[in-house]
C-alpha cells in the first residue's frame, strides 16, 4: 500500500497491474482489503486496479467531525483521487457505501467516469426513496437510526470483543466467506482510535433521523453504461432498491442477480463477481 495526496487529505492506495485503470470503493464496516480477491485477477487480465481506503478508514487520513463525511467531500475525494493518479477517466467499481459513492460520482462527473459497475449498493436517491415509502426497506434500515447516537453506536458494535460488528458482518454472509485471518485484519482496523466514529460518521453527515422525513436528496440521471451485480440474500438491501436504481441510469444498464449470495457479494461469491466484471470491462473496450 501507498498513500497519496487528494485535496487537504492523504488516501492509502493498494494498486496492482498496468493497463486501464479500475478503481473500486469498498463499503461499511470494510477497508481496500474487501477488495483482496479483484485487485490481483484484474491485475493478470490487464487492468491498473487499485482501491482506496476510503476517508477515515485504514491508513487513511481520518478528518474529525461530522461534517467531514458529507457525501460533496466523499465524492471530492474519489474525483482527487483520479486526478493524483493521473488518469482523465476510470472504470470505477463500488460496493455498499463506496456504492453510493461511485452512484454520486458518476451522477456529478460522467466525464471522469468510463464504466459503473455497482454490487449490491442503492443509488443515493433510491434508497432515500425506499426509507420513505417501503416498510419493508424502512425496517432492513434499523441501523442506520441505532448509527445516530455518538457514544452508543461505537458501543454497540464494539464491546464484547465486536461481537454485533462480528454479526453484521462476518455471520451474515456464507460459511468461508471470512478466514480468522480476515476476521482479525477488520478488528484491528476498527479498534484504532477514532476509526469507529470516522465509519459511523457515514452515516450521521449523510442519513440523520431528519432525512427520513425530508424530500429524497436529487441527482442527475446516470448516463454512463452501468453494470449492477446484486446478491439476492443481502439482509440490508432489498430486491425493491435493485429496480429503484436502475430507474436513475440513462444510458446502457446490465443487471446481474445472484441467488443466495449474501451483501458481501464480493468477498463470497469472488469467482463469480471477477468473471462478470472482467466481461463487462474488456466489453467497454
Amino acid at each position: 500500500m501507498r498513500r497519496i495526496n487528494v485535496g487537504d487529505l492523504r488516501l492509502a492506495i493498494r494498486q496492482e497491474g498496468s493497463g486501464d485503470p479500475v478503481v473500486l470503493l469498498h463499503g461499511f464496516p470494510e477497508l481496500s482489503y474487501s477488495w483482496r480477491h479483484q485487485l490481483p485477477v484484474l491485475a493478470e487480465a490487464g487492468f491498473c486496479a487499485i482501491a482506496p481506503d476510503l476517508r477515515g478508514y485504514g491508513d487513511s487520513d481520518r478528518p474529525t467531525g461530522v461534517a467531514a463525511y458529507a457525501v460533496p467531500a466523499l465524492v471530492g475525494d474519489v474525483v482527487g483521487l483520479i486526478d493524483a493518479l493521473g488518469y482523465p477517466q476510470v472504470h470505477l467499481v463500488g460496493h455498499d457505501w463506496g456504492g453510493g459513492l461511485a452512484w454520486a460520482t458518476a451522477a456529478l462527473h460522467p466525464e471522469r467516469v468510463r464504466t459503473l459497475t455497482i454490487a449490491n449498493a442503492p443509488h443515493p436517491t433510491a434508497s432515500a426513496e425506499a426509507r420513505r415509502d417501503d416498510a419493508a426497506q424502512r425496517a432492513k434500515s434499523w441501523y442506520m437510526l441505532l448509527f445516530q447516537f455518538v457514544g452508543v453506536a461505537e458501543s454497540w458494535l464494539a464491546n464484547d470483543d465486536f461481537r454485533n460488528l462480528r454479526e453484521m458482518v462476518f455471520e451474515n454472509a456464507a460459511p468461508g466467506t471470512f478466514t480468522p485471518d480476515d476476521v482479525q485484519i477488520y478488528l484491528d482496523a476498527f479498534s484504532r482510535d477514532g476509526a469507529l466514529t470516522a465509519a459511523l460518521n457515514y452515516y450521521r453527515a449523510n442519513m440523520p433521523a431528519a432525512a427520513w422525513l425530508r424530500p429524497p436528496p436529487q441527482l442527475p440521471d446516470i448516463t454512463t453504461p452501468t453494470m449492477v451485480i446484486w446478491g439476492e440474500a443481502d439482509s440490508y438491501l432489498g430486491l425493491g432498491l435493485l429496480k429503484r436504481s436502475c430507474a436513475k441510469v440513462r444510458a446502457p444498464v446490465r443487471v446481474e442477480r445472484l441467488p443466495g449470495v449474501s451483501h458481501w457479494v464480493q468477498q463470497e461469491a469472488p469467482e463469480l463477481v471477477n468473471a462478470l466484471l472482467i466481461d463487462w470491462l474488456r466489453a467497454a473496450g
